[in-house]
């Protein structure tokens, strides 16, 4: 089984249901392996296989994120997914919890598809060679964590901030939804960082940025 990724495709979340609607993939896109998916490639395998397709973590057979309510291959952009989330287990809670996270803030969440090649048709496009994907096996599409430290949702975007925004990040995070033990997680980190949840952001003695990450990279892990 192979994988591609795909960034900053989430197109909506209902926070209320725990249900999001992204794209697991693009048609006519060339990916950076020289494929291109071309409309109708999970036509046959979302019709074949509907109530076998799994949403993952990672790719991570034994994390389950929830169930797919929707797969429409027919979509003209790409394939257009609407996925329910098992908001009573802590792992897809705290999955979805980034996602809402990153959207809010503007910054990339990522998602994968884990397939099999059945078809395919190697063609040229301005003098570079693409193989034209018409037909996919698709086993799961996953939800990806970018980075360790993933409350902070950060992934593309992290360079960009400095320590300040990145424990006003974490503030924010504190006040979302999340599980009970990523609360405590959060909160200890904001506490060694001699701040309280939701309290002013400035710290004493600023550390650089790569210890801050660092810190809470580790305290994670």
């Amino acid at each position: 089984m192979d994988f591609k990724q795909l960034g900053h495709e989430i197109k909506g979340l209902d926070t209320s249901k725990g249900v999001i609607e992204a794209y697991a993939n693009v048609y006519n896109n060339i990916d950076s392996d020289g494929d291109r998916s071309i409309p109708g490639c999970f036509t046959k395998t979302v019709k074949d296989n509907f109530k076998r397709i799994r949403v993952l973590r990672n790719h991570w057979s034994n994390e389950s994120l929830g169930v797919p309510k929707e797969l429409n291959a027919s979509d003209p952009y790409g394939l257009f997914t609407v996925t329910q989330f098992n908001m009573n287990k802590s792992l897809a809670k705290d999955m979805f919890t980034d996602i809402q996270l990153a959207v809010d803030n503007n910054q990339n969440a990522e998602l994968s598809i884990g397939y099999e090649i059945v078809n395919s048709e190697q063609t040229k496009l301005n003098g570079m060679a693409v193989r034209d994907i018409t037909e996919y096996r698709l086993y799961e599409y996953s939800f990806l964590n970018s980075w360790a430290a993933n409350p902070l949702a950060i992934t593309t975007g992290v360079k960009s901030l400095s320590p300040s925004a990145i424990i006003e990040q974490l503030t924010k995070a504190y006040n979302l939804p999340y599980s009970d033990q990523r609360l405590i997680q959060i909160e200890t980190i904001l506490k060694s960082l001699t701040l309280e949840p939701g309290r002013d952001t400035t710290l004493i003695d600023e550390p650089t940025k790569t210890d801050l990450l660092n810190h809470i990279k580790n305290s994670f892990n």
